[in-house]
């Protein structure tokens, strides 16, 4: 019978480059037209994010030691551990989700995965080219079998052998948190299979994954009358959570030692509509934190898709899935980050194997 280690972790995007521009996807933000002119003065903005703001230098780099700290923290349990394969779950934001086709989930399986973390970051904390390339090694046999068991189980999942639009190897949810795992240069030898989810949903398309919803000014009129707009609802938290619970029991079954890992931030500020997409939902994401420390995430199970759109946590649905796969187990909390300035609430866990509530 395999053994499982649960792992938790970010994949934020500017961590890959200097402190210094840490906020810059929030003066990106500044400059939409949406945005009320009021917000865009940071005296009309909460006070801690003000203080926050006139501190950025010296918050980012704090912000980058407890991120680096965290991360070879996670990666030294992982070493200990010495899996046979890692399970990823990420999100993808109009990268292999586009127009043509959009699953709730894919299982990629492949063998070799020749990944460029750094190809939008020239300036990044290696100090390596843009082109930089990594080849990691997949599980695609594996990958293959998971597929089949989770379909013959009864939960219809796509699968694919090579992306279908991107790139660049592994998509930034994959590529950045590996990279990140791999802060000291060390190699990343561990197979790992990438389980890709729509947590963007409804806005996938309509947003380009990312801040296109806040730049979008054109009448209705010049819009098309799908892509344009918000379309279906992605996967909803209590299908992520049998995901992960699934996987969990299928590979449970099986010999292989196996790490299951979600990565992404939590709350975004550029999802968060009710905060002019400036800052992010810091009690929705503190609420889930403590039920993380208290071993009841399986209470993620429960929250609608409303919920997760309201708080801008779409990336969140990437835990949901390694709850589902953790349930009973309890967390150590390694690292919290919140923030006001910096985008997201970032959070780093690991559920030993075989651990349980109360153990």
């Amino acid at each position: 019978m395999g053994e499982i280690l649960g792992v938790g972790i970010t994949h934020y995007p500017s961590l890959l480059g200097p402190p210094d521009r840490y906020a810059n996807l929030l003066r990106r933000c500044l400059e939409s037209p949406l945005i009320p002119d009021e917000m865009k003065q940071p005296s009309s903005w909460p006070a801690p994010m003000q203080d926050e703001w006139n501190n950025e230098v010296e918050r980012a780099h704090e912000h980058q030691a407890r991120h680096r700290d965290a991360f070879r923290k996670v990666r030294a349990a992982i070493d200990d551990f010495n899996p046979d394969v890692v399970i990823v779950f990420g999100d993808d934001q109009y990268e292999n989700f586009t127009e043509d086709i959009i699953p709730p989930f894919n299982i990629y399986c492949m063998d070799e995965i020749p990944t460029q973390a750094f190809y939008k970051q020239p300036d990044n904390f290696l100090g390596v080219d843009s082109d930089y390339q990594v080849n990691y090694k997949g599980a695609g046999k594996l990958a293959q079998t998971l597929a089949s068991e989770l379909i013959e189980r009864g939960f219809p999942i796509s699968y694919s052998y090579k992306n279908l639009h991107f790139e660049h190897g592994l998509t930034h949810a994959f590529a950045n948190g590996l990279t990140f795992l791999d802060w000291d240069q060390k190699g990343f030898p561990y197979p790992i299979i990438p389980i890709q989810v729509n947590c963007y949903g409804r806005d996938v398309v309509s947003s380009q994954g990312g801040t296109g919803h806040i730049f979008d000014t054109r009448a209705d009129a010049e819009r098309d009358a799908f892509t344009d707009y918000r379309g279906p609802v992605g996967p909803t938290p209590e299908t992520c959570y049998k995901l992960g619970k699934m996987i969990q029991e299928i590979m449970s079954e099986r010999p292989e030692r196996v790490v299951i890992l979600a990565s992404s931030g939590w709350s975004h500020a550029f999802l968060t509509e009710k905060h002019s997409w400036l800052y992010p939902d810091r009690e929705f994401d503190e609420a889930r934190v403590g039920q993380l420390r208290a071993g009841e995430q399986a209470k993620w199970a429960t929250l609608t898709n409303d919920e997760i759109d309201d708080a801008g946590d779409a990336e969140f649905k990437n835990w949901i899935c390694l709850a589902g796969a953790m349930e009973g187990r309890q967390a150590e909390v390694v690292e919290y980050l919140d923030t006001w300035i910096f985008n997201s609430e970032k959070c780093w866990a690991l559920f030993p194997s075989g651990g349980k509530n109360g153990n």
